[in-house]
Formats: structure tokens, C-alpha cells, sequence
């Protein structure tokens, strides 16, 4: 093979490869757009789902036979830069229940529900002296995650559809 012959071989394969790169360039970038939709998807469902708990703890707020007097979604509480956010917190003048809130709880999701309550317990010490408990809300609620939050003394909400609200203002027959 003569020097020529290997420049055209060479020169072949650099326009190949900046064909490939441009390709590779074209489908990260797909990739990122699929991957924003999907967080975005992600993320509109998580709030569907807080809000449907939200709305039915504030219909009726009692869990376990305990009435609350107020229920708080999304509680921030520490100091910028170390703060934790509950999803759904009730409380009373002697309880506090922490509702952790999923789409489809996971076994691993209770983990995060004990972290919750340590961190709870830490970051408000106002309520050292009241009884709290901790919970797992989802619309999906496997039988495993049942029985193992069970085992570790937590609350189960599960969606059972007969909580709605109907706003008919302005509502008229066609």
C-alpha cells in the first residue's frame, strides 16, 4: 500500500468519524429532551399524588382514631442549608404525624420515613414532648411494603377513591 493510498484511508475514516460524532452529538441531545420530559412526568405525578393525600387528610384528619386540628403539606423546617421537607405533617395538642408521600411506595421508601422522624425529632424540638408517628402514603401500596411498615409501627395511606370534591359553580345542562 503506497503513503498516498494510506492518506486517502486515513482521510476516509476522519470524515467517518465526524459523521459519527455529529450523529452521537444528535441523539445526546435527544436524550436530554426525553430526560427532562420524563423528570417532568416524574415530577407533575408526584405532585397529583401529594395533593390527592393532602385533600383527603383535610376532609378528615384523623389517622389511627387520632383527630388533628391542622394539616401541613410540604413543612420545611432548619437552617438554609440544612433544611428537611416533610410532605405531609398533621398535628394536635399532643401528636404529630409525618406522611411520607409516593407514587408506588418501596421497601426502601420506610427507610426514608424512620430518617423523616429522626430528623423531625431533631429539627423541632418544640415538640419533644409529643407522640409521633410516622406513615407512607401512596397510590400504590404493594402487600411486602404493608406488612414491613407494619412490623416497624408505621402508618399505611392507601388511595380507595372515595374522597372527591365536586365544584359545580357555573356548572349547566347542554
Amino acid at each position: 500500500m503506497t503513503t498516498n493510498e494510506l492518506k486517502e484511508i486515513v482521510a476516509q475514516l476522519a470524515i467517518s468519524q465526524a459523521k459519527t460524532d455529529k450523529q452521537i452529538t444528535r441523539m445526546e441531545a435527544g436524550i436530554e429532551r426525553v430526560n427532562k420530559r420524563l423528570g417532568s412526568i416524574g415530577e407533575n405525578q408526584g405532585d397529583i399524588t401529594e395533593e390527592y393525600f393532602y385533600n383527603s387528610l383535610m376532609h378528615k384528619p384523623v389517622l389511627g382514631g387520632i383527630k388533628f386540628d391542622r394539616v401541613t403539606p410540604n413543612l420545611i423546617v432548619g437552617k438554609k442549608g440544612k433544611e428537611s421537607e416533610f410532605d405531609i405533617v398533621l398535628t394536635n395538642g399532643s401528636s404529630v404525624a409525618l406522611v411520607e408521600v409516593k407514587q408506588k411506595a418501596h421497601i426502601n421508601d420506610l427507610k426514608q420515613v424512620e430518617a423523616q422522624i429522626k430528623k423531625y425529632r431533631k429539627l423541632c424540638p418544640e415538640y419533644k414532648d409529643f407522640k409521633l408517628y410516622g406513615g407512607i402514603a401512596g397510590f400504590s401500596v404493594p402487600p411486602d411494603v404493608v406488612k414491613a411498615a407494619h412490623e416497624k409501627g408505621l402508618f399505611i395511606l392507601k388511595r380507595s377513591g372515595d374522597i372527591f370534591t365536586a365544584d359545580a359553580k357555573g356548572m349547566q345542562a347542554f
